[in-house]
């Protein structure tokens, strides 16, 4: 398994960010005010997820499975997917509110209404693969919350035909870039100015892969799925032969199921997972102490933007 899987971890909790259809929120742009300005209408305020909504979103803790109750020490220094909702969508209300000040529209879609497949960028639940083997029976290798492909491109493009119609009216962008994007800069902040914690999250997976437990592990997992009937080398192996994300509905194949769950069995087998998260455990404690004063700023930044986030969603309730 490559870096590629770690760094997914954090396009998927940005992805799983990105709204659904929400019709209460746009459709199509109001008609120009009858001011000769070619402005347009101010739109309604954007709604914010509701609690029915943050029911649905990820824990920070694994609840079952064979990485149930794991947790890495540098997600200590991680925002979770809640906490980056809740920035993004406070620096939508700023960016809202000054829009229409300005007599311009902006409404955006909210984020946090797909459920994310991933808590934090770590993805402890998915971090050595498929470790659920309930999921793996009921869902194969496809994350239960996942959205298929068509389902994401449709809502990417109602989107953007959002933003187009928004921002060509005359005036709209110099508006939003020169007034209001910085404006949320100021009230609430920017995310992943840095990202300590992410790229040592991804330095520590490598570098443990390469380690000879970890190595071990593997090798007696392969080994296992083998005499199961699979020929598969590696993680990504396994799990790339069925990647693609279903209709919603849609069950997995017999053959996938069989890989998934003798995927799951056989890591339970080799105690790869286990292995695996001791040698990341250690290697990322000596992360931490190498490089304690970046993490701990931001940590400190974070904490700023997450307070200042929570401070503009509490004034729209």
């Amino acid at each position: 398994m490559s870096k590629t899987r770690v760094q997914a971890a954090a396009l998927a909790l940005a992805a799983a960010m990105a709204a659904t259809v929400f019709t209460s929120a746009c459709g199509a742009p109001h008609a120009a005010s009858g001011s000769g300005t070619g402005r347009q209408l101010v739109a309604q305020a954007m709604p914010l997820p509701d609690a029915r909504i943050r029911a649905t979103w990820p824990q920070s803790r694994v609840e079952q499975g064979l990485a149930k109750g794991m947790r890495l020490p540098l997600q200590d220094y991680m925002l979770g997917y809640a906490e980056v909702v809740d920035v993004e969508n406070a620096r939508d209300v700023v960016k809202q509110e000054c829009m229409q000040r300005l007599s311009f529209r902006f409404a955006p879609e909210p984020s946090g209404l797909q459920p994310s497949v991933a808590y934090d960028a770590m993805n402890m639940k998915r971090r050595y693969g498929i470790t659920d083997r309930a999921e793996a029976a009921a869902h194969g290798f496809t994350p239960p919350q996942a959205v298929t492909a068509d389902d994401a491109t449709a809502a990417e493009d109602l989107e953007l035909a959002r933003e187009d119609a928004e921002s060509a009216v005359s005036g709209w962008d110099e508006a939003m870039d020169q007034t209001c994007i910085p404006e949320a800069n100021a009230k609430v902040g920017v995310l992943y100015e840095t990202d300590v914690a992410g790229d040592l999250a991804s330095q520590s997976y490598d570098a443990t892969a390469k380690q000879t437990p970890v190595r071990n592990a593997v090798a007696g997992w392969s080994s296992c799925m083998v005499r199961d009937g699979h020929r598969v080398t590696s993680l990504d192996d396994a799990e790339g032969r069925f990647a693609a994300p279903k209709k919603p509905g849609m069950k997995p194949g017999r053959a996938e199921v069989s890989l998934a769950t003798d995927d799951v069995d056989c890591k339970q087998t080799s105690n790869l997972v286990g292995t695996w998260y001791q040698a990341e455990t250690a290697y990322q404690h000596r992360q931490i102490t190498s490089h304690k004063r970046e993490l701990e700023a931001e940590k400190a930044h974070n904490t700023k933007l997450l307070e200042r986030a929570r401070t503009v969603l509490a004034a729209r309730k």
